[in-house]
């Protein structure tokens, strides 16, 4: 630009420099910081080197701050105990929140006992002085009468089977006494038959109930013998298509015992034992009502109730003979050679007794149908007994009940065959032995 167009008519401009693009006055070094000098003393180490006993600035290693580190890391265990971390946050009890506006959450620091889900390995200590002021008093089988159940360990259980020995003369008097009643109400015919069955499950389901009662659960009893009851007359009139149904209103009901306060505690629980009981032994025992839905349905359950007292009495007569090794630990009076007993007694009750009665003998000669059923009720009816004796174990109990002088209770006496009627039901359809 020349001295006229500047417009001061003086001198001229010697050069023009642009702002932002001076040249540095110094250069930047790699290694050397760029806020120290010039000095040896300003070199960073590299980054492998280990660290020295003097640090950037000339302090020594008695300044350091980060001196008295350790090398390694420092876990959570080394962290003092009166370390803010390794407090509490709160008590467990008084933290959890409470949604029910029926009163307080029951734990089992408190009087009320909830019972559990599955049995200890060791049996349970008494805690009848110390921890329970309701004052439970021990009942017959050795299990807390009302505060819970408790159940038993072996050692209990063998002492309690030793202790209660069957009184045989009585057993074979309340056999006889069955057998004869239930023969008398086959020969009346279906309607005496299938009344008789009804009452025999009502009566079961009732003494179930209250054996859960006595070991602390509160099941809904009153809707569960009723369940009992209409699913063997639902089977009975209107065929399978009444059990889901009779099922389904069961649940729903069940259900609604607890919404509407009927009973309050623990409903998950209670609804459960209760739709247990009655699937145990309502849709179990409704095979009977099925069977005699068919013309010839009276000799079908004739011949599993046979079969049945095969295993029985000959389980027994053997085990007491020739029973030396236990069977089970939750049946301890059950031996081996009783189980091999009862099931070969039960199968020679099938094809030279059974094999006489229609359907399983309506050719003379044809053992065939009455082979396979004795093989099916000796598998069934030992599998039957041993579940009755584990629910017994699990509730602390000898016996279901004492309805049955001898035998105990109707549960106790009718085990097996709750399990041998669908196993009969089941043999006769695929072997198409039904009429209709």
């Amino acid at each position: 630009m020349n001295a006229d167009e500047s417009g001061t008519g003086g001198g001229s401009f010697d050069e023009i420099r642009i702002l932002g693009l001076d040249a540095p006055d110094d250069d930047v070094e790699p290694g050397r910081s760029v806020f120290g000098g010039d000095g040896s003393g300003d070199e960073l180490p590299h980054w492998s080197t280990p660290p020295a006993g003097d640090v950037v600035g000339g302090s020594t290693a008695g300044d350091d701050p980060w001196a008295g580190l350790d090398d390694g890391p420092r876990w959570s265990d080394d962290v003092p105990e009166d370390h803010e971390s390794q407090q509490p946050v709160g008590d467990d009890l008084e933290a959890a929140a409470v949604f029910f506006d029926d009163g307080p959450l029951v734990t089992s620091a408190t009087a009320e006992f909830d019972p559990p889900l599955l049995p200890p390995d060791e049996p349970l200590p008494n805690f009848g002085a110390r921890e329970y002021d309701s004052g439970a008093s021990q009942s017959a089988s050795g299990g807390l009468a009302s505060n819970g159940p408790v159940a038993p360990g072996p050692d209990r259980n063998l002492a309690a089977a030793a202790a209660g020995g069957r009184d045989m003369t009585m057993a074979v008097v309340t056999g006889v006494g069955l057998g004869a009643l239930a023969l008398a109400s086959f020969r009346i015919g279906t309607n005496a038959t299938m009344a008789l069955v009804t009452i025999v499950l009502v009566l079961a389901a009732a003494e179930f109930f209250m054996a859960l009662r006595r070991a602390g659960y509160q099941p809904a009893a009153l809707l569960g013998v009723v369940a009992v009851g209409a699913l063997n007359l639902a089977a009975y009139w209107r065929f399978e298509a009444a059990i889901p149904l009779i099922l389904g209103l069961t649940v729903l009901f069940s259900l609604f015992w607890y919404l509407t306060g009927i009973d309050r505690q623990a409903p998950l629980l209670n609804v459960s034992v209760t739709l247990f009981g009655v699937l145990y032994i309502g849709l179990l025992g409704s095979f009977a009502g099925l069977m005699l839905t068919d013309p010839n349905g009276i000799g079908m359950l004739l011949a599993a109730v046979l079969c049945t007292v095969g295993y029985d009495t000959g389980g027994l007569v053997v085990g007491r003979l020739f029973g030396r090794s236990p069977l089970s630990a939750v049946s301890p009076n059950k031996t081996t050679e009783g189980l091999i007993g009862g099931m070969a007694v039960s199968f020679a009750t099938a094809v030279l007794v059974v094999g006489q009665i229609t359907p399983f003998g309506q050719d003379p000669g044809d053992l065939g149908s009455a082979f396979v059923l004795g093989i099916v009720v000796a598998l069934a009816a030992p599998l039957g007994d041993l579940c009755e004796s584990m629910v017994k174990r699990d509730l602390g109990l000898k016996d279901m009940g004492t309805i049955l002088p001898g035998h105990g209770g109707l549960m106790d006496r009718f085990d097996a065959l709750l399990f041998v009627l669908p196993a009969t039901y089941y043999t006769a359809r695929l072997m198409d032995l039904f009429a209709n």
